[in-house]
């Protein structure tokens, strides 16, 4: 096929991806590429083709060809991300490794290299790349959500709760987040912060249970014990009188 015929065919392989028609670009373009075997934009747009139509397998064969061609970071990030997805955590760990190789600024691959890491229960590595993707991007909000989660798993809440929050305003996830900080701050006795946070946000969430009971307990600590008895009967929680006073069961 002359070199005319083949950039059309690429250029409709092209215009099926933009337009979303990714099964029409495979059609299309998994033939072209046994001509256009270098073509590394054709390679990258038939591997975002399978990553869309979550055929990973495929996927991860084309951008390993890609990466002979053009070794960049976005290259290795995508590579990773797509290991990832098939739980190849040992891969997806040098190809994010290689990524920020290549672009130690990439606040992003740092973040999904922790998240690798924390699945290969590596906590200690994890909480250093995903502080590293945050001192990189500070409005990294996955990163910040991330380590944040790995904190409280840990149960370090202190830690946990400096970065629940900075998130708090993030709208994906918000009452996970808030009831997490809210946890957080109850488990290191921050009362009165614990208060005025929850105080705030209850209007948003009035059926959370968590919220209603945390909130109960500061005010009762706190000596507003109207309020409080008020909030734990909101959070449907049960009360039981030993020689410390007032506890939730």
């Amino acid at each position: 096929m002359n070199s005319n015929n083949l950039e059309i065919k690429k250029k409709k392989v092209l215009t099926f991806f933009k337009e979303k028609r990714f099964e029409e670009a495979l059609d299309e373009g998994i033939g072209l590429l046994e001509e256009r075997q270098n073509d590394a934009q054709l390679i990258y747009v038939l591997g975002l083709s399978y990553i869309n139509l979550k055929n990973f397998v495929d996927a991860e064969k084309l951008f390993k060809k890609l990466i002979f061609i053009q070794k960049s970071a976005e290259n290795f990030y995508t590579l990773g991300n797509i290991q990832k997805k098939q739980k190849k955590f040992k891969d997806a760990l040098e190809s994010y490794k290689e990524a920020v190789k290549i672009n130690p600024n990439f606040s992003e691959a740092y973040n999904n290299l922790g998240s690798t890491q924390k699945s290969l229960n590596k906590f200690e590595k994890a909480l250093i790349s995903y502080r590293k993707a945050i001192s990189l991007k500070e409005n990294n909000v996955e990163a910040c959500y991330n380590i944040a989660s790995l904190y409280y798993f840990l149960e370090s809440y202190n830690e946990a709760s400096n970065f629940y929050k900075k998130i708090t305003h993030i709208q994906a996830r918000q009452e996970e987040i808030c009831e997490r900080y809210a946890i957080c701050l109850h488990k290191i006795n921050k009362r009165t912060e614990l208060k005025d946070f929850v105080l705030k946000i209850i209007s948003k969430y009035p059926r959370n249970r968590v919220l209603n009971n945390l909130l109960g307990q500061s005010l009762l600590a706190l000596n507003f014990h109207k309020e409080g008895l008020s909030y734990i009967k909101n959070g449907a929680g049960f009360l039981q009188l030993d020689e410390n006073g007032v506890k939730l069961l």
